[in-house]
């Protein structure tokens, strides 16, 4: 048997729990007879007014704030997060390719290798673990991203391992060095070269759909019309207040008409500079990267093939084959490849005498390997590594490609940074001045009114 009730419980209180509707309504109903009662006089309704102003004052700046601020927050998203992310990727990929470039030549010289050579990849090897580093930490939560991280740390120290091996039974002369050389390098191939590329086609990826939020057009035309709405109601205002009281000019709201139309031109002006510095950083910079981190890496790529075919004493047609490809890829017999879009985009960005060197680096590459296969092909293998591993670090025509990308890459990546950050300038302000001024606008607003209120009284 349930216990009666106590009369200080709350359930034994009638109506209690009907309390709180009844309040709102009540409420509800007090806030309509305070509107009804202002809108039957002249002042009620400019008192009316003047709480409509409020209002609108915070919409308004509720939505230029957001519009500014969702451009801001691309422009620094390319600056400061995925361009520098993908300009990692491509380093960590480019790194990869010269350190297995620069093994593999250094493993036909035999013995002692070069110091030259040696310190080239050890470079390369401590710069890629710096970036993986990096990149990890960067890159996002993505699985993808997470599984590629994942795999070139794994296997980084196993490729490096055999290199070891290979260095070491080399210098002492035995054959299997070769074995542990072709392992090494099929395994870059296989699976950390393409861990790499996803890790740069995630990046990209990236970059690119915070380029499309920077010059999207809803933010600015949000802003646009936020900014006119406001006009044409403040315009409209003054017109019933010179109607109702037969002043024209009110000082106070002929002010904030000035401060808002100087705001709707200061935020349209940023919005559309922030555009264009977006648009050339990456006409200019970011593509000038990508297209030039591409050339270098394949050029990396083609000078492994080529020492790979050496190595295996041209028994293997594999590593000529993938050359080839390379070749077809940077400079077809046609035109169109990748060196011929680094001097488009070098003519288009002011930057031709710096990739004018390119084709005639690239051809002179390419003449020297024709005479490592002739040699080659007709059994005279030492001539053909001889001539492989002639020239010292640096003054090969490879080394003078490589530094020729390099050069241009960093000057791409001056110009992507400048823009980039001409473009944060450009609404950074904006994040401060729209709240300011449209509560100034309101303020002058509201003092303007309070002027015709007190006349009433």
């Amino acid at each position: 048997m349930d216990e009666p009730l106590s009369p200080r419980h709350p359930a034994a209180l009638p109506g209690l729990d009907t309390l709180p509707a009844a309040a709102v309504r009540q409420a509800v109903r007090g806030l309509v007879g305070w509107i009804s009662e202002r809108l039957t006089t002249t002042p009620g309704r400019l008192t009316l007014t003047s709480v409509a102003v409020v209002v609108g004052a915070l919409v308004f700046g509720a939505v230029a704030l957001t519009a500014d601020r969702a451009r801001e927050h691309a422009a620094s998203a390319v600056a400061s997060q995925t361009e520098p992310v993908l300009l990692g990727a491509a380093k960590l990929y480019a790194s990869l390719s010269q350190a297995d470039a620069t093994a593999t030549t250094t493993f036909l010289a035999g013995g002692l290798e070069p110091p030259g050579r040696r310190a080239l990849y050890v470079g390369d090897i401590a710069t890629a673990t710096a970036l993986l580093a990096t990149l990890g930490r960067q890159s996002g939560a993505s699985a993808d991203t997470q599984q590629a991280v994942s795999t070139i740390t794994e296997q980084l120290p196993v490729y490096t391992g055999l290199i070891e091996a290979a260095r070491a039974n080399n210098r002492q002369g035995f054959p299997v060095g070769a074995a542990y050389q072709r392992k090494a390098s099929g395994l870059l191939s296989a699976r950390i070269l393409p861990a790499a590329g996803r890790l740069y086609e995630t990046a990209a990826t990236r970059l690119n759909d915070d380029y499309r939020a920077g010059v999207a057009g809803p933010p600015r035309w949000a802003f646009a019309v936020a900014v006119v709405a406001a006009l044409v109601l403040l315009i409209l205002l003054q017109r019933h207040l010179a109607r109702i009281t037969r002043r024209i000019l009110n000082v106070p709201m002929l002010a904030a008409s000035a401060v808002l139309a100087g705001l709707a031109v200061w935020g349209l002006l940023g919005l559309i500079a922030q555009e264009n510095a977006l648009a050339a950083a990456q006409r200019d910079g970011s593509d000038s990267v990508e297209l030039l981190s591409a050339t270098q890496i394949l050029a990396s790529r083609a000078q492994a093939d080529e020492s790979l075919a050496l190595v295996a004493r041209g028994g293997d047609a594999q590593p000529f084959k993938d050359f080839d490809a390379v070749m077809q890829a940077l400079a077809p017999a046609r035109g169109g490849g990748l060196v011929d879009a680094v001097t488009a985009q070098a003519a288009r960005t002011g930057t031709a005498r710096a990739s004018q060197v390119l084709p005639t680096t690239l051809a002179a590459y390419r003449a020297r390997h024709a005479q490592i296969v002739l040699r080659l092909n007709t059994g005279r293998f030492a001539d053909a590594v001889a001539l492989e591993v002639r020239t010292t670090a640096g003054s090969s025509s490879t080394d003078r490609l490589s530094r020729n990308l390099s050069d241009q890459i960093a000057a791409a990546q001056a110009r992507f940074l400048s823009d980039a950050e001409a473009a944060g300038a450009a609404v950074r302000g904006l994040t401060v001045g729209v709240p300011l001024l449209s509560a100034l606008t309101a303020l002058l607003t509201l003092v303007g009114l309070r002027q015709r209120i007190n006349e009433y009284r």
